[in-house]
């Protein structure tokens, strides 16, 4: 998408050097919480972020995540605290903050523009990406917490509440988003009887709830970057699992497994599959699907 007059005065308030040339990126989808341009400049291309919210969040995802983990879109601070967290993981970097500014009460990062292009798919890989992958992700695991929340820490938990507060969110966003859908709600009277005995998880750490390609760059048969990080909160490792299952297929799965094995066992799904694949349903992370389908889904861990 190209540039319009207002947004080069706005941004251009952001940087000494003046601007040559804007361009609104389009995800691709709807419900983004962000606005992202790359702008540059004759010191070369940056990206600047700022939030396309002016309310508390209320999309299906986002509310999920704000109820549940307590990150609001609209604040940059997750942004700048997922990105230090994931700039300490080896191989696979995210976006350093250059500078940021409040702009007519809004929010702005300007932060670097990552080398590589945007995913289109995990599958169809070369081997050594998807090793990569599950390496970094082990990576990203082993730094364990005794909380659930976020990152930045606007929120914390005790771990033994995340099935009594995820037990809330699967209510509340049953009601709000599926009051006439009979099949979605005989399902959560289900899924919710089921919740009351599953155990706890025995492992927080940082996740990503809307795990997908598209948040990953590659160049030469390599991951060269995460950007979309925003959605980097803390939770039970199992759900990165549940996620990837949609977006990986067997043949992918064993390279990445193999991976992450070298430096983590994989958790056990079994018993949790049901239940947290119903949440990543009711958050809509692969948008708006069939829930038999959904729950069919193939297994790969």
């Amino acid at each position: 998408m190209t540039e319009n007059t207002s947004e080069r005065m706005m941004l251009q308030r952001l940087f000494e050097e003046k601007i040559e040339n804007i361009k609104l990126q389009d995800p691709g989808y709807s419900g983004h919480a962000s606005n992202v341009w790359i702008v540059r400049t004759s010191f070369g291309e940056s990206v600047v972020r700022s939030s396309r919210l002016e309310l508390e969040p209320d999309h299906e995802f986002w509310w999920g995540c704000y109820f549940l983990f307590g990150i609001d879109p609209r604040y940059m601070i997750h942004f700048e605290k997922n990105s230090e967290l994931l700039n300490s993981i080896p191989d696979i970097p995210a976006p350093k903050i250059l500078s940021k500014a409040v702009l007519d009460g809004k929010e702005y990062l300007v932060v670097e523009k990552m080398r590589g292009k945007t995913m289109k798919s995990f599958t169809d890989q070369p081997e050594e990406l998807l090793r990569q992958f599950g390496v970094w992700l082990a990576k990203v695991h082993r730094n364990r917490t005794n909380f659930f929340g976020n990152i930045e820490k606007t929120r914390t938990e005790y771990t033994d509440r995340f099935h009594m507060m995820l037990a809330e969110a699967i209510r509340t966003m049953v009601e709000r988003e599926y009051p006439d859908d009979s099949k979605i709600r005989k399902m959560a009277g289900e899924i919710l009887e089921e919740l009351e005995s599953l155990p706890i998880p025995d492992w927080f750490c940082p996740i990503l709830p809307d795990m997908d390609p598209s948040q990953f760059l590659s160049e030469d048969g390599k991951m060269t970057a995460i950007v979309d990080i925003e959605a980097y909160v803390v939770g039970p490792r199992i759900l990165d699992f549940i996620g990837l299952e949609y977006v990986l297929d067997k043949e992918a799965s064993e390279s990445f497994l193999e991976g992450y094995r070298s430096l983590l066992d994989v958790p056990s799904l079994s018993g949790y599959r049901k239940v947290y694949r119903y949440f990543y349903l009711l958050l809509g992370v692969q948008g708006t699907v069939d829930p038999d389908e959904w729950l069919a889904q193939p297994e790969l861990f």
